[in-house]
C-alpha cells in the first residue's frame, strides 16, 4: 500500500494538497457516475480555492449608514445613500481597473451596466428603484445581486465587500445573509447606530440569526459617531461592549464617522483604526479561513459520493429481479412525494385566494369607514387649511392603512410560506428514508436532499419569495400611494371657508373610492405573485429530488441490466469498492489537512505576522 504524502508544512503547500484533494474527490465522483458533482467541483470550488479572495460582508439594520460607510472605505461616494433606507439587492464590490458594473439575475443572466453612475446604481439598487421592476408578473427574472469593480486601494488585496439590505426584516437578503454569506465571510461587519445603540431587533439577529461558527469573524463600527460627544460616545461604547460580550466572546468594537472621512477628516473620523483591524484581519485569517471552507465543502461532497457508492455497491449484492422491484418501489416512492408537493402547489393557490378575497374585504371595510369619516373631519377644520391639507391628510392615512395590512399579509405569506417549507423538507426525508429501506446497507446512512450538494430548501423559499414581502412592506405602500396622487387632485374653488368646505367634502369620499379601485388589483397581483413563486419552488424542489435520486438509483439498474446482458455469472464489485477505498483515503487526507490549517504552526497567513498571530488549536466551534 502506498504511503499517504507528508502533511504539508507551509501555506502554498497546504493550499497544493487541498487542491490536490479537491481533483482527487472530482474524479472519484465522476467515476461513480456523479457528473454534477464532479462539475460543481471543478467548476466552482477549486477555482475559488484558487482566486484567494477574502470577503468582507457589511450588516445592519435600516438607516444605520452601511452605504454611507462603504463609501468611506472606497475613498468617494459610490453607493446611493439618503434618507430612506436604500439598498435593496446584495451588492458585491471588488477592485477593478476602472469603475464597473454587472447586474446578475436570478437565472444567472448577467448585464453590463455602463457608464456607472449614481443615477444608474440608485436604478437598480435602491427600494424606490427596484420595487417598479420587481412588482412584474409572476416569474420575472428578478435581480439577484450587482457586481461592481471599483479601484480603490482597500479591495487590492483581493478584498470583497458585500454591502446588504438591513437585516432585521423578512426579504431574500436576511436568509441569504444568514445562511449563504455568513458562513462562507472570512469577516462581517456588523454596524450600530451611535444614536440608538444596540436595539432589541439587533439583540435578536445576533442571538439568533448569527452563526456560532461566524461570531468570532465579527467586527463591530459603532456608525454616526460624530454625533455624540465625547462624553456620550464612550458611554455608548461601554453600552455595547457589555452587551455585546454576552453574545459575542471579546467583542471587537470601534466607532466611526463615514461622513467625516468622506469631508477629508480621515483621521477624527476612526475610520484608519477600523482599516487598520480589517488589515490585520485579512493578513492573519485569509487562507486559514479559506482552506477551512474548502475542506469542509470536500468533506461535505465526499460524504455524498460515499453515500451514492453505497446505493451501488448494495444493488451489486442483490440479484437483477429484487433490484428492478426494490428501485421500482423507490421510484413509487418518489412518485408518491411528488404527488404530497402537487397537493402543496394546491394548498398554496387555496390559501392566496383565500388571502386575496380577505384583503379585499379588509380594503372594502377600509373605503368605506375612511368615506362616512371624512365629512365630519373635513368641518372641524378652517376652509384654507383643507385646501392646504387635504390631499396631503388622505395620503397619509391611506399609506397608514397599507403599511398595516402589508404588515399582515407579510405574516400571512411568511406562514404559508413556512408551511410548505416544512412539508417539502418532510418529504424529502420521507423519500431518503424509503430509499435507504430499500437499497441503502445497514451500515450507511443515505441521506438525499434535494439538490445535495448546494441547495437548502428553505434558504431558497425565503430567498425566491420574500424580496416581495420586503418591497411591499418598505416601499410598495409609499409608491402605491405616490401613484395615486393623480386621483386626489382635489379642485377646491370656493373661495370663501364654508364654499371649499362643501367641495371637500363632496369630492373627497370619490377621490378613496377611487385610490380603492386601484389598490384593489395591484394588491391582488402582489398576492398572486408571491403564490406564484412559491408554487415554483414547489415544483423545482420535486425536479431536484428526482434528480438526486433518479441519479443513483438508474445508474445502479443501468449497470446491472448491462452486466446481466453480457451473461457476466456473478458481479464484480471490486471497482466499486476499489472506489470506496480511495474515497476513504480521500477522507482521511482531509481530516489530516484540515487539522494542520488550524494547529498554532499552520496558520496560513500571508507572512511572518499571520504565523506569529495563529493561536486556534482547532476549527472554530459550528465549522
Amino acid at each position: 500500500m502506498t504511503a499517504a504524502p507528508p502533511t504539508p508544512s507551509s501555506a502554498d503547500a497546504r493550499k497544493a494538497a487541498i487542491r490536490a484533494a479537491l481533483e482527487s474527490l472530482a474524479a472519484a465522483a465522476e467515476q461513480a457516475g456523479l457528473a454534477s458533482a464532479a462539475r460543481d467541483i471543478r467548476e466552482t470550488r477549486i477555482p475559488k480555492l484558487d482566486d484567494e479572495r477574502f470577503s468582507v460582508v457589511v450588516l445592519g439594520e435600516f438607516n444605520h449608514g452601511k452605504s454611507t460607510f462603504i463609501n468611506a472605505l472606497l475613498g468617494e461616494a459610490v453607493l446611493p445613500v439618503g434618507i430612506t433606507p436604500t439598498t435593496a439587492v446584495l451588492t458585491h464590490i471588488a477592485h477593478g481597473a476602472r469603475p464597473a458594473a454587472t447586474l446578475v439575475f436570478g437565472s444567472g443572466r448577467r448585464q453590463s451596466l455602463e457608464p456607472l453612475t449614481a443615477g444608474a446604481l440608485t436604478e437598480w439598487l435602491t427600494v424606490e428603484g427596484q420595487a417598479p421592476k420587481n412588482n412584474g408578473a409572476a416569474g420575472a427574472d428578478h435581480l439577484h445581486h450587482v457586481e461592481i469593480s471599483y479601484p480603490a486601494a482597500i479591495l487590492r488585496d483581493r478584498v470583497t465587500i458585500v454591502d446588504t439590505p438591513g437585516v432585521n426584516d423578512i426579504n431574500e437578503q436576511r436568509v441569504e445573509i444568514t445562511y449563504g454569506y455568513l458562513p462562507r465571510a472570512d469577516a462581517a461587519v456588523f454596524l450600530l447606530d451611535a444614536t440608538q445603540i444596540l436595539t432589541a431587533s439587533e439583540r435578536q439577529f445576533l442571538e439568533e440569526r448569527i452563526l456560532r461558527s461566524t461570531r468570532e469573524r465579527l467586527i463591530f463600527v459603532v456608525a454616526k459617531a460624530d454625533l455624540l460627544d465625547a462624553a456620550e460616545l464612550e458611554e455608548t461604547m461601554a453600552f455595547a461592549r457589555k452587551h455585546l460580550a454576552t453574545i459575542v466572546p471579546e467583542p471587537v468594537i470601534l466607532p466611526v464617522s463615514a461622513k467625516r472621512a468622506l469631508a477629508g477628516k480621515r483621521d477624527e473620523s476612526g475610520l484608519p483604526a477600523f482599516e487598520a483591524q480589517l488589515g490585520a484581519t485579512v493578513a492573519q485569517e485569509r487562507r486559514r479561513l479559506l482552506y477551512d471552507h474548502a475542506l469542509g465543502d470536500a468533506g461535505r461532497l465526499a460524504s455524498f459520493v460515499r453515500q451514492s457508492l453505497a446505493i451501488r455497491r448494495r444493488s451489486l449484492e442483490l440479484p437483477l429481479p429484487e433490484l428492478e422491484q426494490r428501485i421500482a418501489r423507490a421510484h413509487q416512492r418518489l412518485q408518491n412525494g411528488q404527488k404530497v408537493l402537487e397537493q402543496a402547489a394546491r394548498t398554496i393557490q387555496a390559501e392566496t385566494a383565500g388571502l386575496k378575497a380577505r384583503v379585499r374585504q379588509d380594503l372594502a371595510d377600509f373605503a368605506g369607514e375612511f368615506r362616512a369619516a371624512l365629512p365630519p373631519e373635513i368641518e372641524k377644520v378652517d376652509g384654507p387649511d383643507v385646501r392646504r391639507y387635504l390631499s396631503f391628510f388622505v395620503q397619509d392615512t391611506w399609506k397608514a392603512w397599507l403599511e398595516a395590512e402589508g404588515e399582515r399579509i407579510a405574516a400571512e405569506l411568511e406562514r404559508l410560506a413556512d408551511e410548505v417549507i416544512q412539508v417539502a423538507n418532510e418529504n424529502v426525508a420521507d423519500v431518503a428514508r424509503g430509499v435507504t429501506a430499500e437499497l441503502g446497507p445497514t451500515d450507511a446512512r443515505v441521506e438525499i436532499a434535494v439538490d445535495t450538494l448546494k441547495y437548502d430548501a428553505s434558504v431558497f423559499a425565503l430567498g425566491a419569495l420574500g424580496t416581495t414581502i420586503f418591497f411591499f412592506v418598505n416601499s410598495l405602500a409609499g409608491g402605491l400611494v405616490a401613484a395615486a396622487a393623480p386621483l386626489l387632485a382635489f379642485i377646491l374653488r370656493g373661495r370663501v371657508s364654508q364654499e371649499i368646505k362643501a367641495e371637500a367634502k363632496e369630492q373627497a369620499p370619490a377621490a378613496v373610492d377611487r385610490v380603492a379601485a386601484m389598490l384593489g388589483p395591484k394588491l391582488d397581483d402582489f398576492i398572486d405573485s408571491f403564490g406564484a413563486r412559491l408554487s415554483e419552488f414547489v415544483a423545482q424542489a420535486g425536479e431536484a429530488l428526482a434528480r438526486g435520486i433518479s441519479e443513483v438509483l438508474d445508474r445502479a439498474l443501468a449497470e446491472r441490466r448491462a452486466h446481466a446482458a453480457a451473461g457476466a455469472a456473478s458481479p464484480d464489485m471490486a471497482a466499486v469498492d476499489g472506489q470506496l477505498g480511495a474515497l476513504r483515503a480521500i477522507d482521511e487526507r482531509i481530516a489530516e489537512i484540515r487539522q494542520q490549517v488550524w494547529t498554532p504552526d499552520g496558520a496560513g497567513g500571508d507572512g511572518a505576522a499571520a504565523a506569529g498571530a495563529a493561536t486556534t488549536s482547532g476549527p472554530p466551534a459550528g465549522a
